[in-house]
């Protein structure tokens, strides 16, 4: 009886403990979604107010973006404007200098004409350097070229010798105008190159821009955090649109604008150079020493030399300056691209605000 008693005792105990942790659950968890449910009427009002706070910070970021990135096309435009009139001067050099050295190698083929001709008139009359030299041009043509021409029947070669020289002397002076024509182009490409080179403040108004667009997509992203959705707040698809057009308006494109201008400014310079070597050996290859039918017969062998070196050379910066010129458009042109495309950003981005 007592052992039954024990037994019945123990089991009562048990169910007492067992009802006291199912109660004790019950209230655990009731109270777990009381809680639950405070801190969400509790933390309502704060999300709504951070949200509304955020809309205002949206605002003022989206009117800095808008100042900030106003007028960008407008700088840009005239970089482009002055890169196409240094395309189309550059143009014109290039093709100045082709023509120097078109020019330059007919007046090689012309003078070769003239020393074979002269060679012949000379080889015909026993002609000296010391018997030539001491006559007056006068002399020389009524004693020596003419009756020596006569005499070899090269009447018709003294005629095409003075057509030769003649044309040769006209090449030349062509050749002295074309490559002086690229001093020209080289030193206006120079300049407008120098105007578009510095673009310190179209590049720190660029890096304020993209300043503004990175904060502009760090609100847009709190917003969506937040569930704030373009159907219900119009100013997320602002940011959206900011972030696509005024965020490809990159400050490195203004270093390539920079360092592709100085490239062609380089180039100008050194075809400005290149220019002047060519014209001043052009015309000291033209000048009346080596024109004149006199002086030309008494040239020395070391002085024919000297003349053949100075029209070479004429004919070398010649077709140098057209690399220089073929450089300075390809620089001009991707410029221009370059431009045109940072343009079409800019512009784009500037609509966003009408």
């Amino acid at each position: 009886h007592n052992q039954t008693i024990k037994i019945a005792s123990h089991m009562t105990g048990d169910l007492f403990l067992f009802y006291i942790l199912y109660i004790y659950d019950i209230i655990v968890s009731r109270m777990r979604k009381i809680i639950v449910l405070l801190l969400i009427l509790a933390t309502s009002p704060v999300t709504a107010s951070h949200m509304d706070q955020t809309l205002d910070e949206a605002l003022v970021i989206v009117d800095t973006v808008r100042i900030t990135c106003s007028d960008i096309s407008d700088k840009i435009a005239k970089i482009s404007k002055i890169s196409k009139a240094n395309t189309a001067v550059t143009s014109i050099g290039t093709l100045a200098a082709g023509g120097a050295l078109t020019v330059g190698i007919r007046k090689a083929r012309a003078e070769q004409a003239i020393d074979c001709l002269i060679g012949q008139i000379c080889e015909a009359g026993g002609c000296s350097y010391e018997g030539v030299n001491a006559m007056s041009n006068e002399d020389f043509f009524n004693n020596v070229i003419q009756p020596l021409a006569k005499v070899a029947e090269l009447t018709q070669d003294v005629k095409d010798l003075q057509t030769q020289i003649d044309k040769a002397k006209n090449l030349g002076n062509w050749r002295t105008g074309l490559n002086a024509a690229t001093i020209g182009t080289n030193l206006a490409s120079a300049i407008m190159s120098g105007i578009n080179i510095n673009q310190s403040e179209l590049s720190q108004k660029v890096s304020a821009c993209n300043t503004a667009v990175k904060q502009a997509e760090h609100i847009r992203d709190k917003l969506l955090a937040f569930g704030a959705s373009p159907s219900e707040h119009s100013i997320i698809y602002t940011l959206n649109n900011i972030n696509t057009w005024c965020g490809k308006i990159n400050p490195e494109d203004i270093t390539k604008i920079e360092n592709r201008t100085k490239g062609v400014m380089g180039t100008s310079i050194a075809g400005t150079v290149i220019g002047t070597v060519g014209t001043g050996t052009s015309a000291a290859a033209n000048s009346d020493k080596y024109t004149n039918i006199s002086s030309k017969v008494r040239l020395t062998e070391e002085e024919q030399k000297k003349e053949d070196i100075l029209n070479t050379t004429s004919n070398v910066m010649a077709g140098a300056n057209i690399t220089t010129g073929i450089v300075e458009t390809g620089l001009n042109i991707s410029l221009i691209t370059l431009t045109k495309q940072l343009m079409t950003n800019a512009e784009n981005c500037e609509r966003i605000f009408e």
